[in-house]
């Protein structure tokens, strides 16, 4: 009996459960992008705080696609949708260079989707009738 169907459902659970921690990751960034800017409005270094600020806000929003991206995929995983696995696969090829976490991520990913039952879960049916 194959387990790829378990597999594929706790995959979609780890990327759903990385974007909200990625999302945590962009909510903090955003804290500290409001701490440069009330640090920016005092005298003394205003350009490295504003500049610090910027950085913070820009990764914060970079940050908070990736987690918006990794929900997405995550759901559509556990809905065998046609084009989560192709998407899955191109985030774990990323998250490879998010250390620790997003390795183990991009390890088991790539595990549960590249090994045939993996693959059959999001094969599209093919219309009755019509040969192939």
């Amino acid at each position: 009996m194959s387990r790829a169907p378990l597999h594929v459902q706790l995959l979609g659970r780890l990327y759903v459960v990385a974007g909200w921690l990625s999302l945590l990751a962009s909510i903090s960034l955003v804290l500290l992008g409001v701490g440069a800017v009330s640090l920016a409005s005092q005298a003394g270094p205003e350009v490295a705080a504003s500049l610090a600020a910027a950085i913070f806000f820009a990764t914060a929003a970079v940050t908070l696609v990736w987690a918006g991206v990794l929900i997405g995929v995550g759901m559509a995983l556990r809905q065998h949708r046609h084009w989560a696995r192709p998407a899955a696969l191109v985030l774990a090829i990323v998250n490879v260079f998010v250390i620790p976490f997003g390795t183990a991520l991009s390890v088991y990913a790539s595990w549960v989707l590249l090994q045939e039952g993996g693959k059959r879960l999001f094969e599209r049916p093919h219309p009755q009738g019509s040969a192939v």
